[in-house]
C-alpha cells in the first residue's frame, strides 16, 4: 500500500467513527426523548391525583362521622384507593429524584442500557398513576 492509500484508509475509518458516533448520539437522544415524553405526559396529572386523594379523604371523614351505620368496609376501600394515589404520586417523585442525565463520555452501550431501564421505570410510574386515577374516579362516580 502506498502512503496515499494509508492516508485514505485512515481518513475513511476516521469518518466512519465520526458518523458512527453521531448516529449513536442520535440514538441516545431519541431514547432520552421517549423517556421524557412519558414523563411529560403524566407529570401534569400529579395535581389531579392529589385532588382525588383529598376528595376521597373527605368522603371517608363523612362516613366515619355517620355514627348511625357501619361504614368500615367503604372507609377501608376509600383508604386503599387514597393510598394507591399517594403511592403513584410518590413513585413519580422517586423517579424524578433518581433520574440522572447521561454524562458526556459515557459509553454508548451503558447510556442506552440506562435509558432503556429509565423508560421501563417511567412507564411503570405512568401505569400506576393512570390506574390509580381511573379506579379513584370510578369509585367517586358511583355515588
Amino acid at each position: 500500500m502506498t502512503r496515499k492509500s494509508h492516508f485514505a484508509l485512515a481518513l475513511f475509518f476516521l469518518l466512519l467513527t465520526v458518523v458512527g458516533c453521531g448516529s449513536e448520539k442520535k440514538e441516545q437522544q431519541a431514547l432520552f426523548g421517549e423517556v421524557m415524553l412519558v414523563h411529560d405526559d403524566v407529570m401534569p396529572k400529579m395535581d389531579k391525583l392529589r385532588g382525588l386523594a383529598q376528595e376521597l379523604s373527605q368522603q371517608a371523614d363523612s362516613l366515619i362521622a355517620d355514627s348511625l351505620a357501619d361504614h368500615s368496609t367503604q372507609v377501608a376501600e376509600i383508604r386503599s384507593l387514597s393510598e394507591q394515589l399517594t403511592n403513584a404520586n410518590e413513585g413519580m417523585m422517586v423517579w424524578m429524584r433518581n433520574f440522572e442525565q447521561i454524562e458526556d463520555g459515557t459509553p454508548h452501550d451503558e447510556a442506552m442500557q440506562y435509558l432503556t431501564e429509565q423508560r421501563k421505570l417511567i412507564q411503570q410510574v405512568k401505569d400506576d398513576m393512570l390506574n390509580a386515577k381511573k379506579e379513584a374516579e370510578a369509585y367517586l362516580s358511583k355515588d
